[in-house]
Protein backbone atom coordinates (compact mmCIF):
# COMPACT_ATOMS: atom_id res chain seq x y z
CA UNK A 1 0.00 0.00 0.00
CA UNK A 2 2.75 2.32 0.75
CA UNK A 3 4.80 1.54 -1.96
CA UNK A 4 2.09 1.73 -4.18
CA UNK A 5 1.68 5.77 -3.05
CA UNK A 6 4.79 6.34 -3.23
CA UNK A 7 5.30 4.76 -6.96
CA UNK A 8 1.82 6.70 -7.79
CA UNK A 9 3.21 9.97 -6.28
CA UNK A 10 6.78 9.62 -8.59
CA UNK A 11 4.16 8.81 -11.61
CA UNK A 12 2.16 12.27 -10.70
CA UNK A 13 5.37 14.29 -10.12
CA UNK A 14 6.74 12.96 -13.47
CA UNK A 15 4.30 13.42 -15.76
CA UNK A 16 3.61 17.45 -14.03
CA UNK A 17 7.37 18.04 -14.71
CA UNK A 18 6.86 17.00 -18.37
CA UNK A 19 3.44 18.57 -18.93
CA UNK A 20 5.36 21.59 -17.62
CA UNK A 21 8.58 21.33 -19.92
CA UNK A 22 6.05 20.56 -23.05
CA UNK A 23 4.40 23.95 -22.44
CA UNK A 24 6.83 25.96 -21.65
CA UNK A 25 8.89 24.70 -24.97
CA UNK A 26 5.42 25.54 -26.63
CA UNK A 27 5.82 28.97 -24.98
CA UNK A 28 9.19 29.35 -26.26
CA UNK A 29 8.32 28.09 -29.97
CA UNK A 30 5.21 30.31 -29.77
CA UNK A 31 7.78 33.33 -28.93
CA UNK A 32 10.34 32.59 -31.63
CA UNK A 33 7.30 32.69 -34.44
CA UNK A 34 5.80 36.10 -32.94
CA UNK A 35 9.40 37.27 -33.54
CA UNK A 36 9.47 36.20 -37.06
CA UNK A 37 6.02 37.27 -37.91
CA UNK A 38 6.85 41.27 -36.04
CA UNK A 39 10.13 41.21 -37.96
CA UNK A 40 8.39 40.14 -41.14
CA UNK A 41 5.55 43.21 -40.63
CA UNK A 42 7.90 45.71 -39.53
CA UNK A 43 10.38 45.19 -42.68
CA UNK A 44 8.09 47.49 -44.83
Amino acid sequence: MYLHMIRFALIGLFSMTAASLMLFQSLEVFHAFLDIFTGFFHRD
